[in-house]
């Protein structure tokens, strides 16, 4: 990355927010958080911050200072549309976690504010910025397996969420299984063509009340054929469960867990392995610094990020059209 002091603002202090301003302090000592916002702040904050007057209660205030060039939203996504636009019209570089909207015709109006107020937006699939997703994509260009016919993604949290952030989550489809929709668009460079959603309840009857489910399987076709399956769950107990496999013409390319070490002990009666790593800070460490330093990397040099709001409209498309199953019980076809 290039040795170019960027000042950026944060805004949201939950627990992805959290884990980037520990990323970006522990790992871009070149950037520097110049403003910070957050509704309840606390001590913890502060103690990140090099000057205290770098907390703000109004957007407006941390908008103002020019020295900010860009903005990481980590807020709930009902309010990232308002603030995409409040940081459009002050010019404001930004990463947005996802799915930025619920709505396709919002996204294409913040494609729209992107062109015209001429700034750069990544926004927040951290997945495409895994080093073995990135290998495995890479094998597949190369023709590794061959002609692909079909991928299948697992996808299993390790603990509910709260019930508090569900209700505001846009439901499981939209917000734990838009990463696999994307997933498939990185792998193959292909869109969604048809899905067909089946899911259930069996962890958190409570979820009956928001018209949400806790475990789906989701099957799905691809705009050159490719059929491919999802089994997602919002619960383990036992870690978070991701794998992906890739099956084609010359053979099967798959990634796995990742352990907490590579150490297997065996005996007369049994093998036993360490446990796979248990939430998704852990799994996915590397992948969440990979993305950051590619957003900056965007900002030092005005270059548009590999992974913008184009890419989300395409998972958000499939993620209503999945949505639309779930109610129906019927196959939808995926709007262009």
């Amino acid at each position: 990355m290039k040795k170019q002091k960027i000042n950026i603002g944060i805004i949201g202090f939950g627990r992805i927010g959290r884990m980037h301003v520990e990323n970006i302090i522990q790992n871009f000592p070149m950037i520097k958080i110049k403003g910070l916002i957050d509704p309840k702040p606390n001590k913890e904050i502060l103690n990140l911050l090099e000057d205290q007057d770098d907390l703000h209660d109004n957007i407006d205030n941390l908008l103002s200072d020019e020295t900010i060039e860009a903005v990481i939203i980590c807020s709930p996504t009902p309010t990232h549309y308002a603030l995409i636009k409040k940081c459009g019209k002050h010019k404001k570089h930004i990463f947005c976690e996802k799915p930025v909207s619920f709505s396709k015709n919002e996204i294409e109006e913040i494609i729209d504010i992107m062109h015209k107020e001429k700034i750069l937006i990544q926004i927040g699939l951290n997945r495409r910025f895994d080093n073995d997703f990135m290998l495995m994509k890479k094998k597949v260009d190369e023709g590794l397996v061959g002609k692909v016919h079909m991928i299948h993604i697992t996808n299993h949290d390790a603990n509910m969420p709260s019930l508090k952030f569900l209700e505001s989550s846009g439901g499981m489809i939209f917000d734990l299984c838009i990463h696999d929709f994307d997933m498939l668009n990185f792998i193959t460079g292909q869109k969604i063509k048809e899905i067909f959603v089946n899911g259930g309840i069996f962890i958190e009857p409570q979820l009956k009340n928001i018209k949400d489910i806790d475990n789906a399987l989701i099957t799905i076709e691809l705009e050159n054929g490719i059929l491919c399956s999802i089994d997602s769950s919002r619960q383990t107990h036992y870690g978070y469960d991701q794998r992906i496999e890739v099956f084609g013409s010359k053979g099967a390319l798959s990634v796995d867990n990742e352990r907490e070490n590579l150490c297997f002990f065996s005996d007369h009666k049994s093998t036993k392995a360490s446990k796979i790593k248990y939430s998704f800070v852990e799994r996915f460490k590397q992948s969440y610094i990979n993305e950051l330093e590619h957003f900056f990397e965007c900002v030092a040099s005005k270059t548009s990020p590999g992974v913008g709001p184009e890419e989300i409209l395409f998972a958000v498309r499939a993620a209503i059209a999945g949505t639309k199953s779930l109610e129906t019980g019927q196959p939808q076809r995926v709007q262009k």
